[in-house]
């Protein structure tokens, strides 16, 4: 589905299985709330209802047929019933996730997406998971379970979003830069690596992603530099690690990117 393992060259992902064995849900809504170890993989799964994945602190990345999503804890992404998807979660975190029945589908879209999460929704979202599988169904609660859909039909969507490549041109440079996204190498080097010119290799990213190649590998590193930044690395470490020349380059990249430095993104 994906085009690697994130990181696979660098450390050894933990692969599961999804855990969860129901086969349909009893309930509009299912809370489910587990806290993911670092460098957890969990193999692609899909279900019969939507689902809304949330982590409450950490960043996970999801994939899916249609690209990868990138969800720090201002985030949520709604995927759709059927739609196939794994999950990466690199530093840890506590996954707060509500399954939600496919009648909703109409009100939330056939489409995977990123919703922004501002202080009420991820209220409602913490408190559906503290509720435990076995709720009651009363006017009060039925109540809060149609502002909660609301909620989500009103937020407005995020860009953490990067397609998945189809040309097999593409397909070697996009899996290295995902494992690696501080490699140098120019797009001239990696024509001669794929065998095609820079010139039809920048085409094809336009093509594929309605950006050219240095574009795309900007906004591969900033969604990176927010994962580690939520996870407590240091600007400097970041910018090394992300192959920037220095902190202030990294902090002009995140802020071109972002709209805000990065310490202004922590503290939001």
């Amino acid at each position: 589905m994906t085009d690697s393992l994130p990181d696979q060259t660098h450390h050894k992902w933990k692969s599961v299985k999804s855990g969860f064995k129901l086969n349909q849900l009893s309930k509009p809504i299912f809370p489910r709330a587990m806290t993911m170890p670092p460098w957890q993989h969990v193999y692609t799964h899909q279900h019969s209802w939507g689902q809304l994945a949330y982590t409450s602190n950490g960043v996970m990345t999801v994939g899916t047929p249609v690209g990868r999503f990138v969800i720090p804890p201002n985030q949520a992404l709604w995927l759709p019933p059927n739609l196939p998807h794994e999950i990466y979660c690199r530093y840890g975190g506590h996954f707060r996730s509500v399954y939600i029945d496919k009648k909703y589908v109409d009100i939330l879209g056939l489409h995977a997406k990123l919703l922004h999460v501002d202080e009420l929704l991820k209220a409602m979202i913490l408190d559906i998971c503290s509720w435990g599988s076995d709720y009651g169904l009363d006017g009060k609660t039925l109540r809060f379970i149609q502002v909660f859909i609301d909620r989500l039909e009103m937020a407005q969507t995020s860009t953490f979003f990067i397609p998945t490549a189809q040309d097999k041109r593409l397909i070697p440079i996009i899996s290295e830069l995902h494992a690696n996204p501080g490699n140098p190498r120019t797009l001239e080097q990696w024509s001669e690596h794929v065998g095609a010119s820079s010139r039809t290799l920048n085409r094809l990213f336009n093509k594929s992603f309605s950006m050219n190649f240095s574009q795309w590998k900007q906004k591969l590193r900033a969604l990176r530099a927010v994962e580690m930044l939520e996870a407590g690395q240091t600007q400097q470490f970041i910018a090394e690690q992300l192959g920037f020349e220095s902190s202030s380059a990294f902090n002009t990249a995140f802020k071109k990117a972002f709209n805000c430095t990065p310490g202004q993104y922590l503290k939001k």
